[in-house]
């Protein structure tokens, strides 16, 4: 049973667990966000963040090919649930991003990251409740920007600043950058570990 349980769990995350897959979307969360961060007053060249998004898919690409030269590939047992819930998500985080980016409104608290604190910890609880190093890892990170969206409220205001970040908003995009290439590649383990023995070993 636990055996067919731990199969049911890998086919239906086959394409999370391979965490190398988020690393290109991470990376190019944080280079855009250092490169808006750089820019005094409107951007006017996007080139380079053309390029680098341009780079990020190319990577995306190689670690894709990688994956179906090595493992395969499974068909996904994704519900028309989890997808409305990945809609969702998509959705209220650029809801939000265009609240926290509206000056006039002038919030004391930011809702991009109430969003990506909530992401974090209905999908942790969702998709990886059998996946413990996962779990951890997306709980731990919806407290800690729980915690950081709502400082300003506390009177700490412009903690971003002590990063040398411009923005509030800059300064979450790039946490989450970072944090989708670390759990990329903590998921990226987590999968090569919960592969069964005879796939394990076939694969190094």
């Amino acid at each position: 049973m636990q055996t067919l349980k731990q199969t049911r769990f890998l086919t239906k995350n086959y394409s999370n667990l391979q965490g190398l897959r988020t690393l290109p979307m991470g990376l190019c969360l944080l280079l855009v966000s250092l490169w808006a961060n750089a820019q005094h007053g409107p951007a006017r060249d996007l080139t380079l963040p053309v390029l680098m998004a341009g780079v990020c898919l190319l990577l995306l690409l190689a670690i894709d090919r990688y994956y179906r030269r090595v493992f395969g590939r499974v068909k996904g047992l994704l519900s028309r649930a989890d997808l409305l819930l990945w809609g969702a998500a998509g959705v209220l985080a650029l809801a939000a991003f265009l609240v926290d980016s509206n000056t006039a409104l002038n919030l004391p608290f930011s809702t991009l990251g109430l969003v990506f604190a909530a992401d974090l910890l209905v999908s942790g609880l969702l998709f990886w409740g059998r996946a413990k190093l996962p779990l951890v890892g997306n709980l731990l990170l919806a407290v800690v920007i729980a915690i950081l969206s709502i400082l300003p409220v506390l009177g700490f205001s412009g903690w971003w600043t002590v990063l040398g970040i411009k923005h509030s908003v800059l300064a979450l995009t790039s946490l989450f950058g970072v944090y989708v290439i670390i759990g990329g590649v903590i998921g990226h383990i987590y999968f090569i570990r919960a592969l069964p023995k005879t796939a394990e070993s076939q694969h190094g």
